[in-house]
């Protein structure tokens, strides 16, 4: 199974920063795993400093055990920060639960995590659910993770500098990808099916993901997402 491997570039520090993000979304998991030993070779290919969820990690019982597994793996060796989907809740919060308190590994649904990289700088990061109590400091960045971008209401974008999301899956057939990175016929429908963009001062950034309910996709490749801030 082979799955895109794409590339964002972020400055907020005038090239003084050097700050890997693996962004992980809407996995859809089932009974197979295979999905996720991908991942797993990913993951330690790259050593991210910080690996980002942003929901709908499975779609049936089974597949949120098999995502639990793959959590407790890697967070042994990585901090791992994530959002539920609306798929992982339609089994109730007992299988949801699944996920949570597992060691290195945090929910931010109805929390924020503040993270210092290696070259000092502090980034709060928070659920789009939290937003409202994002601030701006000096030295300090925040970031959210939203799980559909359709939500995003532009006038509530104060202190925010990243948004990571997921949901629209690229509207899983591209006829025609526009220069501002739209993905079409996908974007007629939705108004941030795109890879990237920026709302006033804040950059969204959008997976494709790496599962469907449905599994048709044409042109439009399962993706991991590289988000190397500087």
């Amino acid at each position: 199974m082979k799955i895109s491997e794409r590339q964002e570039y972020i400055n907020l520090h005038n090239d003084r920063e050097d700050l890997l993000l693996l962004q992980i979304s809407d996995i859809h998991l089932w009974f197979s795993i295979k999905i996720l030993e991908v991942l797993e070779k990913t993951i330690e290919k790259h050593k991210p400093d910080l690996v980002v969820l942003t929901g709908d990690y499975f779609d049936i019982p089974r597949g949120a055990y098999n995502f639990r597994d793959f959590l407790l793996r890697i967070s042994l060796r990585y901090q791992v920060v994530f959002i539920k989907g609306n798929h992982d809740t339609l089994y109730g919060s007992t299988i949801f639960n699944l996920l949570l308190d597992i060691p290195n590994c945090h929910c931010i649904d109805d929390k924020m995590f503040l993270y210092e990289s290696k070259k000092g700088y502090s980034y709060m990061i928070s659920s789009w659910k939290n937003r409202f109590n994002l601030s701006k400091k000096t030295n300090h960045n925040n970031i959210v993770l939203l799980h559909n971008p359709e939500k995003i209401d532009e006038n509530e974008l104060q202190h925010i500098d990243i948004i990571l999301a997921g949901h629209l899956h690229g509207g899983q057939v591209i006829f025609y990808k526009s220069i501002g990175t739209a993905n079409f016929p996908g974007k007629f429908f939705y108004k941030y099916c795109m890879d990237r963009t920026r709302i006033k001062d804040t950059i969204l950034v959008v997976s494709k993901g790496l599962g469907d309910t449905l599994p048709i996709r044409w042109n439009c490749p399962k993706e991991v997402i590289l988000i190397h801030i500087s």
